[in-house]
């Protein structure tokens, strides 16, 4: 996601108007910045600046139960009001930390500083500084491809939400969007997860491991079609719908609900690659006997077709 089209998703968060997916970019790129102390700001104007950032956070007082200072107040005034009124801020809001995020329907490759690459998918994000210490840190909320350049002297540490990864040199795809348990696939090499609960499993080649109820899942299969969405691909295996609706969210940059939430265990399989949104939802809705309509141009609904009953 390039500045001008924060800036875009900021002034809709603050007209109350982002999707869900937008708000959560909006909100995880603050919860980072209130994290950190440096960060370089110059305020134009002092009285105004307050102003703007007690009426920024009345309003936004039942999203985030958070007591900000007063400096992130400020900081978080000029991204969700579109900077401009009264404030500058510079462009490295923390000094050798770099921030990089994708919004839905956005891909983003990144070459990290050690020649390591990332592949950031829709909907998510890392941050990691410019110029790596004794270890190679990064954070990332959402899911990306990791191709890691080795160097024993400089672990490669992944932290996610609920547990980290530590490599010396592999290839590997981690899936951790903050509400679902971690998945992560190993295609070369090996790597050691730490579930922030203690729990601890080391992985080598096409294994993966599924991190639910605090307990590891281990299987071994081929890792490479973990990694088809860095291929623009889409593979359903036994996925259900609410777990297909969430990718095609992120994908497509659409919102999607279900009229009878028993739709939402239906079970599906498919490969689509490069195909348009209405094409998936029209194969689905073939296979699957249900119903899809539109009720804007990105809110989708899915109901019972009742002509089969």
């Amino acid at each position: 996601m390039n500045q001008e089209q924060f800036r875009i998703i900021a002034k809709k968060y603050a007209e109350n108007e982002c999707n869900d997916a937008e708000k959560r970019n909006v909100e995880t790129f603050l919860e980072e910045m209130q994290h950190r102390a440096n960060m370089d700001i110059v305020l134009l104007s002092d009285k105004k600046g307050q102003k703007m950032a007690d009426a920024v956070y009345a309003a936004r007082t039942k999203i985030r139960k958070k007591t900000l200072s007063v400096k992130i107040k400020r900081v978080a005034a000029v991204l969700v009001l579109a900077i401009g009124i009264g404030f500058l801020i510079k462009q490295s809001l923390v000094p050798g930390q770099v921030v990089q995020i994708t919004n839905r329907g956005e891909k983003k490759e990144i070459i990290l500083q050690d020649g390591s690459i990332v592949v950031l998918n829709r909907n998510s994000s890392i941050s990691y500084p410019e110029t790596f210490g004794e270890t190679r840190n990064i954070k990332l909320t959402g899911e990306a491809y990791f191709k890691v350049k080795r160097n024993p002297e400089k672990p490669f540490i992944v932290s996610m939400h609920d547990m980290t990864l530590k490599v010396l040199g592999t290839s590997f795809n981690i899936n951790s969007y903050s509400e679902n348990p971690t998945k992560v696939s190993v295609l070369t090499g090996t790597v050691a997860l730490n579930a922030y609960s203690g729990q601890q499993v080391i992985l080598t080649k096409n294994q993966q491991a599924d991190f639910k109820n605090a307990v590891f899942n281990v299987t071994k299969e081929q890792s490479r079609e973990k990694i088809a969405w860095v291929d623009n691909i889409i593979i359903l295996k036994q996925t259900t719908l609410a777990e297909t609706a969430k990718i095609l969210e992120n994908w497509y940059n659409v919102d999607i609900v279900f009229e009878d939430t028993q739709l939402e265990k239906l079970i599906i399989n498919g490969k689509f690659k490069e195909e348009k949104l209405d094409n998936v939802l029209a194969s689905i809705a073939f296979v699957k006997k249900i119903k899809i309509d539109y009720l804007t141009k990105n809110k989708i609904i899915i109901r019972r077709d009742t002509t089969n009953y």
